[in-house]
């Protein structure tokens, strides 16, 4: 969901970074003031992840799904055709969102691997999923729900107690979930792997 997504994208640039950071640090250490080949590659391992896995994923579910994506904050997902420039403005921002933050969390993981601050690194992306899942919490029960935004806030004569249960699979929402879900672990891992492997050989 939006919530999860933008901060997910942050804190997986962080946590690739902490992977490696020991060969990051050596090397960027053998650079000296010139930025080593590996920020790159490290820069383009965040970057690309956030566009090939987050991106496709949340943009999926706010176009199948939009109240549910965004946890029914607003209608401006559900009416995105013919209601002008501002409304199909929203999913755009979703996805410069997503990069960005995949942008600046490596920046910000590398600076602290590199300047011998690496102890606020896991702390940080932690903290970051963490107070996104609050957020998300303190929203129940929306994620539970799968419906339109008038139907949560019961507006215009629809009712909150007309929505599908999230895990009930209504209008193949939860197969969709799944799917989403299975994607992003499985490049998750490989991710990890690759990283793992990649500072072993070093």
């Amino acid at each position: 969901m939006v919530q999860l997504d933008i901060p997910a994208a942050f804190a997986a640039s962080q946590f690739f970074v902490d992977l490696a950071r020991q060969r990051i640090k050596k090397e960027a250490e053998e650079s000296g003031d010139q930025r080593p080949s590996i920020y790159y590659r490290y820069l383009f391992y965040s970057v690309f992840f956030a566009a090939t896995v987050i991106v496709p994923a949340g943009l999926y579910l706010v176009c199948g799904w939009p109240g549910w994506e965004q946890i029914y904050w607003s209608r401006r997902f559900e009416e995105l055709i013919h209601t002008g420039w501002a409304n199909a403005l929203f999913p755009t921002l979703f996805i410069m969102g997503i990069v960005l933050a995949a942008y600046l969390g490596f920046r910000l993981a590398y600076y602290w691997v590199t300047t011998g601050r690496e102890r606020y690194l896991r702390p940080t992306y932690i903290g970051v999923l963490a107070t996104a899942a609050l957020v998300v919490a303190f929203c129940y029960p929306s994620f539970l729900l799968v419906g339109t935004y008038d139907q949560y806030h019961n507006l215009n004569g629809q009712t909150r107690e007309s929505m599908a249960r999230a895990l009930e699979n209504p209008f193949d929402f939860g197969i969709a979930w799944i799917g989403v879900m299975v994607y992003f672990f499985i490049c998750f891992i490989y991710m990890i792997i690759k990283i793992r492997k990649e500072s072993k050989e070093y």
